[in-house]
């Protein structure tokens, strides 16, 4: 388990399997490349020393070093271009694939994850696994043996020397080997702090209306600049209570000069040691050092990018919506709910709901907040799964519909409509990207939403979102209604489709709605019970169960639930502000 996702960047860098090979490669032999200077060093020192350097070696020792400076950046540039084309290509296609997961989670998942953390896992940790890709994994090889190479080669003039040159070396490695296990429970808390801190600063950006509406902006930062803190102070901590390791390593790594120095130059003076030699160990003990440096950061590194591999994990292994369906083709479309039950977590929310829908007619559902009739709405295109009983379409339990015919069968208009960074066009037709533009401005019409959309500077071309223009509560809904429609499916689920319109628009929507569903299978949700009287049945729902259904004329006359629900939507309907009651100052309503 502890390795685990170790074999997982592994088994998504197979992907850039011949890039990250041919990079290994031009790594290593850059790297050689890198000694050639050192060992040209050498031999100018030698020949001058023996008073033998003539100025044609001059010029060739020159040329060799520039040569092998040459070839190091050569060799260097390409392997790392190459070996970034791989590594943005994994990322592309673990991003690909956190994507698809997302899709294929319940709903439940996103109320337990904040959105700060996930938008954290797919950004930063993504974006971290790039460092061991198109870095640690080809320097792999250089690394690992050019450390190898040099002792050898040192080893073969002296090896005391060339073990005391390596100590200190060794030293530092089981220095940071330490460091690293004592510091794991530390990197973990980091992370948690981090991901607490993104999920403040998206939550504070989001709510930043409700915030000023409220006048808590002051609140609301300190909530922040406590978490940035947090985070902050932490870091600062961890780095101190670090430094004492860092400071040691550093020392360890970078005085190998320092044990080769004195020692070296009494081995010569004592006659024990050449002072080629002597000048060989001066010179190429600083390349070992160097890569000893690079293979004890890969280490340092990994700890951190392995952490965060493990999140990546924990969204592709959670449990998703099964993919259990082998039909696609349908007889009719009765949508029927038997004795379902839906718990979200240990709290029950629907409790034995059955009731039937048959093609071409209009359910609605009403009752108090919490009642469950939202989730009735959202179990239909299973955005989860009940806990127990049945939900058919055609006599098919959904369970075994694949997934594209279920989504191509149902439609879905949401109570909080969102709207993607893009035109209007491609909003409406998101679902289905096959009609044409005449066929969304047809669907726009019958949406009551084709005037306001040619008012816009570019109609149907109007870039929504962000970078662009920002409509209404009520626009938005009239676009997610000839969204539903473009779509074409024979199942349509309205959630509140008309709480943002005003009275005349609502009055358009819905007289286009009871022309335009003709022939559907329609379960509506709705507060409002004016939009909802002419349903050829309504359900009312109390604590997670049908405790009426009927007409509206039926509801009415058993004067129960929905009579009293009936009678309050009346007084609403004629309730009025009247000045009167309302202290004036200067003439004006204060």
């Amino acid at each position: 388990m502890k390795n685990k996702p170790l074999r997982f960047l592994i088994e998504i860098s197979k992907k850039g399997k011949t890039r990250l090979l041919l990079s290994g490669a031009l790594i290593f032999l850059s790297s050689l490349a890198s000694l050639g200077p050192y060992y040209v060093a050498y031999l100018f020192i030698l020949r001058i020393i023996n008073s033998s350097l003539v100025l044609n070696e001059l010029f060739i020792l020159s040329g060799i070093a520039a040569l092998c400076v040459l070839t190091q950046l050569i060799f260097s540039g390409i392997a790392m271009t190459q070996s970034h084309i791989a590594a943005y290509s994994i990322l592309f296609d673990l991003r690909k694939r956190l994507a698809a997961k997302m899709l294929k989670l319940p709903l439940g998942y996103y109320s337990q994850s904040s959105s700060g953390t996930l938008k954290s896992i797919i950004m930063n940790n993504v974006e971290a696994i790039e460092e061991f890709v198109a870095h640690n994994l080809v320097d792999l090889l250089s690394v690992t043996f050019m450390p190898i190479i040099i002792f050898i080669w040192l080893a073969s003039m002296n090896l005391p020397l060339a073990c005391l040159s390596i100590l200190p070396v060794v030293l530092g490695v089981v220095l940071q080997r330490l460091r690293i296990r004592l510091e794991s429970e530390n990197i973990q808390k980091f992370y948690k702090l981090k991901n607490e801190m993104n999920t403040t600063i998206i939550d504070f950006i989001r709510g930043m209306p409700v915030i000023k509406a409220f006048n808590q902006s002051v609140f609301s930062f300190r909530k922040f600049e406590e978490e940035a803190a947090k985070y902050s102070n932490y870091w600062i901590a961890f780095n101190k209570k670090g430094s004492p390791f860092f400071a040691a390593y550093s020392l360890l790594m970078d005085c190998g000069v320092i044990f080769i120095l004195p020692v070296g130059a009494y081995m010569y003076l004592t006659g024990s040691l050449p002072l080629t030699s002597f000048l060989l160990f001066m010179f190429i003990g600083l390349g070992l050092s160097r890569f000893m440096k690079q293979l004890t950061g890969f280490g340092s590194n990994i700890s951190q990018i392995l952490k965060g591999v493990e999140e990546i994990q924990e969204v592709l292994e959670a449990p998703e919506i099964p993919d259990t369906g082998r039909v696609s083709d349908l007889s009719n479309f009765d949508l029927d709910f038997f004795h379902v039950n839906f718990s979200y977590g240990k709290t029950p929310v629907l409790k034995d709901v059955s009731f039937s829908v048959p093609q071409g007619t209009m359910t609605a559902l009403t009752g108090a907040s919490g009642a469950g009739k939202t989730t009735i709405g959202r179990l239909v295109p299973r955005f989860w799964d009940v806990d127990s009983g049945e939900i058919t379409i055609g006599g098919v339990d959904i369970r075994r519909l694949t997934g594209e015919a279920l989504m191509t069968h149902v439609s879905f208009v949401f109570q909080d409509i969102f709207m993607f960074n893009d035109s209007i066009l491609e909003n409406i037709r998101m679902g289905n990207k096959s009609i044409s533009e005449e066929e969304v401005v047809e669907n726009a019409q019958k949406a009551q939403a084709h005037d306001f959309i040619m008012r816009l500077e570019d109609g149907y071309h109007t870039q929504i979102g962000a970078s662009g223009t920002y409509l209404s509560g009520g626009e938005k809904q009239r676009i997610a209604i000839a969204r539903a429609l473009a779509k074409k499916s024979q199942i349509i689920i309205l959630d509140e489709a008309t709480s943002y319109a005003d009275t005349e628009n609502e009055a358009k929507i819905q007289q286009a709605l009871n022309t335009l569903l003709k022939g559907k299978t329609v379960l509506i949700i709705a507060h409002r019970l004016s939009t909802i009287s002419g349903a050829d049945q309504i359900l009312v729902f109390d604590k997670g169960q049908i405790v009426e259904r009927g007409t509206h004329a039926e509801l009415v006359e058993l004067q129960g639930f929905y009579e009293k629900m009936w009678s309050m939507h009346k007084d609403a309907s004629d309730w009025s502000i009247s000045r009167k009651k309302w202290p004036v100052m200067g003439g004006a309503l204060c």
